[in-house]
């Protein structure tokens, strides 16, 4: 019969030989997950320092907080930098999104309180 010439299915394949392993697939471009986490993390600093300025600046003497603002004009700038890169994401944009919201938002505080706050601080 034509039945008994085939192979049993069930059998281990011991003369086929084994397949080469397929490349790793390449660096996928466009993921700006680094940039959108320091924009997020960087913005929410700058973010909690503006609230901490307006709500009890009044009532706290800080050491070095001339250049604690400095370091927050130069933390929002790397925030609004970082969000304006994550515009470029082609992968987890919800990301992206939020980052690009947490460095305009730190650019935006940073202009307008962290501006005249910085000019009374630094006088």
């Amino acid at each position: 019969m034509a039945d008994d010439d085939l192979p049993d299915s069930l059998e281990p394949a011991i003369d086929v030989p084994p397949r080469d392993e397929p490349p790793p697939p390449p660096t996928p471009k466009g993921d700006m997950r680094v940039p959108s986490v320091v924009a997020i993390v960087s913005g929410v600093v700058v973010i909690a320092w503006y609230i901490f300025v307006v709500t009890a600046s009044a009532i706290s003497e800080i050491d070095n907080l001339p250049w604690i603002q400095i370091g927050m004009w130069v933390l929002a700038g790397v925030s609004f930098v970082c969000g304006i890169v994550s515009l470029n994401a082609r992968m987890a944009r919800e990301l992206a999104a939020a980052g690009f919201i947490a460095g305009v938002a730190a650019g935006l505080l940073s202009i307008s309180i962290g501006f005249f706050s910085g000019i009374e601080l630094l006088n």
